[in-house]
C-alpha cells in the first residue's frame, strides 16, 4: 500500500473456515446458472463443479493455478513457472510450450488465450540491477523482470515487452517516485528500506475486448494489454502498436491487487487484496474518471492477502474467488451473496495448500457441453423420473442438475 511516501506491504495471514465444506448457500433464482472451473493452488487437478458442488469433470494438471476451457472442450493451462499446455478432456497433452534458455520462467501467474495461434503470457528473466529502482544500498544481487510475450502455435515468440525497459514511463504514468520507496517493518517495528528481487511482480495479463470506451479513447482500444503489478499496487495498459504504457491506476488506492479485467461497459473490475489494509474489496473502477462505481467488502470476513480473482457474470452478478480462505462466492449487484462454496481440498497441492484457489471461472452448460459429451462413460443403475435407464454421462449430469 502506498502511503506517506512509502510503498509498504504485509506478510501471510490465515482465514480458517469452521463451517460446512462445499456449497453451503445457493439461491437458484438469483444465481447465474452454470459450472465453475478451478484448481487448488499448485496442485495436480483442475475441477469443474456444478451449482451444488458436484464434481462433473476433472483434469490431471501439473502445479497449476489457473486454466481455461476452450470451445473444443480442451483445457488450456500452465505449469506455473515452466510451461503452457493444452489438454484433452482425458488429460492428454496435445500442445506444449516451454520457452527457451533465456527465460527464468517461460510462463507465470497468468496467460490470455486469444485463439489457437495467438497466446499472450507473462514470463520472467533474471537480469542485472537497473539504476533508479532501489533505495540506496538496498540493491539485490540481481533482479527479476517480468515480460509480456505473444507466442504462436509454432511456439515462436513474435512480440515481447519488458517492464524494466519501460521503467521511466511506468513510474511517470503510475506516479511512482524513483528510486521506488519500498519499505518493510524492521526488528524494532520501524519502517526500513529494502530491495525486493521481484521488483514488480506481474500477476495478470488480459487482451482488451472491443468496448464503446475503447472506440472513443485509444488507450482502452481492443487489442491493448491490461496488466497488474502487485509489488507496485499498480494496474496499467500497454499499447503494442506504440510499444508503450499508455495508462496506469492504483497508487494509494490498490493494495496487492489481482485480476483486473475490462467489462463490456469499459469499466475495470479488480480484486483489491488489501494485503496491508487487512481486508479485501472487489471493486469496479471507471478508468477515465478514476472513480469506484461499485464495490463489495465485508471487513475481516472477506480477506485474502494474496492471489484471488473476480469475474462479472452476464446477469450482472460477480463471482469472487477469495483464495486464501478457499472460498468462492457469487454476489448480486446489490451485494447479496447468492452462492457460496468452500473448498474441501485441503490435503491437495504443494505443502497441502490445496484449500487455496488462485482463480475461478463460471461457464454455461453450453460452454462445457463438449467436455461432457467427450466422455465415453457408460452409466449403469441410473434411472430418470419415469424409470427409464440413463446411460450417457452428459445425460446423467443433466438428471442430477434437475433435482
Amino acid at each position: 500500500m502506498y502511503m506517506n511516501g512509502m510503498l509498504v506491504t504485509a506478510g501471510e495471514k490465515q482465514r480458517p473456515h469452521a463451517g460446512l465444506w462445499g456449497v453451503n448457500h445457493y439461491v437458484p433464482g438469483r444465481c447465474y446458472d452454470g459450472f465453475t472451473l478451478f484448481s487448488p493452488c499448485w496442485a495436480n487437478d483442475a475441477y469443474l463443479v456444478d451449482m451444488r458442488g458436484l464434481v462433473v469433470h476433472s483434469w490431471r494438471v501439473t502445479h497449476s493455478n489457473l486454466a481455461e476451457i476452450l470451445p473444443n472442450g480442451n483445457l488450456f493451462t500452465h505449469h506455473c513457472g515452466r510451461w503452457l499446455e493444452e489438454l484433452t478432456p482425458a488429460s492428454e497433452t496435445v500442445w506444449r510450450w516451454e520457452g527457451d534458455e533465456t527465460l527464468t520462467a517461460p510462463t507465470h501467474h497468468d496467460f490470455y488465450y486469444v485463439n489457437a495461434d495467438h497466446i499472450v503470457t507473462l514470463a520472467a528473466r533474471d537480469e542485472p540491477v537497473c539504476t533508479g529502482i532501489y533505495p540506496p544500498r538496498c540493491e539485490p544481487p540481481e533482479m527479476r523482470t517480468d515480460f509480456v510475450l505473444r507466442i504462436n502455435r509454432d511456439r515462436e515468440i513474435v512480440w515481447e515487452f519488458s517492464f524494466s525497459e519501460h521503467l521511466d514511463e511506468l513510474c511517470e504514468m503510475a506516479g511512482l517516485p524513483q528510486p521506488i520507496p519500498y519499505r518493510r517493518r524492521g526488528p524494532s517495528g520501524s519502517w526500513e528500506p529494502f530491495g525486493p528481487k521481484d521488483w514488480a511482480h506481474a500477476n495478470t495479463i488480459e487482451v482488451l475486448p472491443d468496448t464503446p470506451l475503447g472506440r472513443r479513447d485509444a488507450r482502452f482500444k481492443a487489442g491493448n494489454i491490461l496488466f497488474s503489478l502487485r509489488e507496485l499496487d499498480t494496474i496499467g495498459i500497454i499499447d503494442p502498436t506504440l510499444d508503450a504504457i499508455v495508462w496506469c491506476y492504483g497508487l494509494g488506492e490498490l493494495d496487492g491487487q489481482h485480476q483486473p479485467t475490462m467489462l463490456p461497459n469499459g469499466n475495470i473490475l479488480i480484486f483489491d487484496n488489501g494485503t496491508f489494509r487487512g481486508y479485501s474489496v472487489a471493486k469496479e473502477v471507471d478508468p477515465v474518471a478514476g472513480q469506484i462505481v461499485w464495490s463489495f467488502e465485508n471487513g475481516a470476513d472477506f480477506f485474502s492477502p494474496f492471489r484471488s480473482g473476480v469475474q462479472r457474470l452476464p446477469n450482472g452478478n460477480t463471482l469472487i474467488c477469495e483464495c486464501d480462505a478457499g472460498h468462492l462466492f457469487e454476489v448480486t449487484a446489490d451485494k447479496e451473496i447468492v452462492w457460496s462454496y468452500w473448498s474441501p481440498l485441503v490435503a491437495q497441492g504443494y505443502q497441502h495448500l490445496g484449500k487455496r484457489i488462485h482463480r475461478a471461472t463460471r461457464y454455461t452448460a453450453e460452454q462445457v457441453s463438449p467436455v461432457l459429451a467427450s466422455r465415453p462413460d457408460v452409466i449403469y443403475g441410473e434411472l430418470d423420473a419415469q424409470g427409464n435407464p440413463v446411460t450417457g454421462y452428459a445425460e446423467v449430469i443433466d438428471l442430477y442438475r434437475s433435482w
